[in-house]
Formats: C-alpha cells, sequence, structure tokens
C-alpha cells in the first residue's frame, strides 16, 4: 500500500510505502479493541513523515 500527500513546504508529492495493511476500511477501525488500534498508529506513524505522524 502507498499513501500519496502534497508538501506544501517543498512543492512535492510525497509518497509512503507500507508493508502491510494495517486495517481494511474505516468501519473495520470502530470494531477494533484500544490495542488494535494502537497497533495501527504505531504501524502508521512507523512509516509517515514526521509532520504527519498520529
Amino acid at each position: 500500500v502507498v499513501l500519496q500527500t502534497y508538501s506544501v513546504s517543498t512543492d512535492s508529492i510525497v509518497l509512503t510505502a507500507l508493508p502491510s495493511v494495517p486495517f481494511c476500511c474505516h468501519e473495520d477501525l470502530l470494531t477494533m479493541t484500544r490495542a488494535q488500534l494502537e497497533a495501527v498508529v504505531r504501524a502508521l506513524n512507523a512509516r509517515l513523515p514526521r509532520r504527519m505522524r498520529i
């Protein structure tokens, strides 16, 4: 999975590759336990640029 974002400061597109999908859809997030949600946050934060981390 690749996340695409736009950086205003560098006027560029930033691509962030994830080795696996941490969840399937936003509805999936609603049914997760706190521990599962924290695992999603850790997975995303491990790859996201610092300014985009949760």
